[in-house]
């Protein structure tokens, strides 16, 4: 009788085990029937990537994916996988090649211009991605110092000229139909990048040894790395920013390769740089609303390409160097800024309309001065390109803003 009693009890339980099983296994997931589908711990190997340069690049890029603490267009959740360069993947990182090695992507260009990103800091990135020739990333909240550029060794053909085109920037962050960009429009003026073959140093006939870092409306702080100079930039944008400190004289290093320099608005201090006036290719020079002070040097007479030479909202004082006042002569001779190439206002410079307050440049110029004075002791020889040019500035006019590099990024 006791055997009979115990065999539903062992029926129930078989039928409970069995129903348990069930259940456990209809909460699994049904299997895939795709082939390439990984699991959550897959981990890019090299023979994934198309080349090792994008191997390395996948490591940077998902560091600094880590470091991100807003995206408010998700743009981060495109940063998966071991598709650097594809069209879809990937937004803001733009692909190339050395001419004839197609087979040797790197990332070239990064674009995050507009994301509205944060991130602490920019170090481990840019200076982790060393075959790029163009990051433009204006109004991000990035902050930190400006990490070494140092690293960045591969030189570029970087031209730009006005095509007339239609294209914009807007088609850059969108997805050109280019998956390894050549080529980006700011505005009306387009930026051609060509790498030449890889391990040389050296920059084909014609072509200007440049990289582009244009970085406005962050939260960048901190000095500029006194080493700065010797990066060989092209095209520099950091305004609206919170730098501090000097503008280290290492730029002059820049003399054969900077055509555009945007320092407006942060709060860097100390003399203005004799090195700044031998940048004689440049066309913009704008390191207006700082707390920059001294005399304005007399190498800025070697300043043979300016067009835009903005120092307003300083404290700088003392004459103009005479080569100056030819780029700022108006009508019957008046010292004041014509066609828009010199402006000086809001300083303590004599002879001047719009400077500040009286009483307040009073109050400036009776307190000690460390700047060393303008005055031939202290004058910086041009460079013998730059000599004869020196002497004759007043033909050069000042253009739209919207045909700088610099200018046309400053507000996108």
């Amino acid at each position: 009788m006791a055997t009979h009693r115990g065999c539903p009890l062992i029926q129930h339980f078989f039928l409970l085990t069995y129903i348990a099983s069930m259940v456990a296994g209809s909460s699994e997931p049904p299997m895939s029937h795709k082939t390439n589908q990984r699991p959550l711990s897959y981990y890019p190997q090299p023979r994934d990537f198309q080349s090792e340069q994008l191997h390395r690049a996948y490591f940077a890029i998902q560091r600094f994916k880590n470091t991100i603490t807003c995206d408010p267009e998700n743009i981060t959740t495109s940063w998966t996988g071991h598709d650097i360069c594809a069209k879809t993947s990937y937004l803001g990182f733009h692909c190339g090649a050395p001419d004839g090695q197609a087979n040797n992507l790197t990332v070239t260009s990064v674009i995050f211009n507009g994301f509205g990103l944060c991130s602490p800091s920019l170090h481990g990135f840019i200076d982790q991605l060393p075959d790029l020739a163009l990051f433009q990333a204006s109004t991000n909240k990035f902050g930190g110092e400006i990490p070494s550029l140092t690293g960045l060794i591969y030189q570029y053909k970087l031209d730009v000229r006005n095509k007339h085109s239609d294209q914009y920037f807007a088609e850059a962050r969108g997805g050109t139909p280019q998956t390894h960009l050549t080529s980006l429009c700011l505005y009306k003026k387009c930026l051609d990048i060509r790498l030449p073959p890889l391990g040389s140093m050296l920059v084909t006939r014609g072509a200007t040894s440049g990289k582009a870092l244009l970085l406005n409306n962050n939260q960048l702080q901190g000095q500029l790395p006194a080493n700065f100079g010797f990066s060989t930039l092209s095209y520099l944008a950091l305004a609206n920013n919170k730098l501090t400190g000097l503008i280290p004289p290492s730029i002059g290093h820049m003399q054969d390769s900077l055509f555009e320099v945007l320092l407006l608005n942060n709060q860097l201090s100390g003399c203005l740089p004799q090195e700044l006036g031998i940048l004689r290719k440049a066309t913009v020079i704008d390191v207006g609303m700082n707390q920059l002070t001294g005399p304005i040097p007399t190498s800025f007479s070697c300043l043979t390409s300016v067009e835009q030479l903005n120092l307003a909202g300083n404290r700088l004082y003392g004459e103009i160097p005479d080569a100056l006042c030819k780029l700022a002569a108006g009508p019957a001779g008046r010292l004041e800024p014509a066609d828009g190439v010199l402006n000086v206002k809001n300083n303590c410079i004599p002879g001047f309309a719009n400077q500040r307050r009286p009483a307040e440049c009073a109050s400036f110029l009776s307190q000690p001065k460390t700047c060393p004075a303008a005055s031939a002791a202290t004058h910086v020889a041009c460079p013998a390109a730059a000599a004869n040019a020196a002497a004759a500035p007043a033909d050069r006019v000042a253009k739209d803003y919207s045909s700088y590099v610099t200018y046309a990024t400053l507000h996108k």
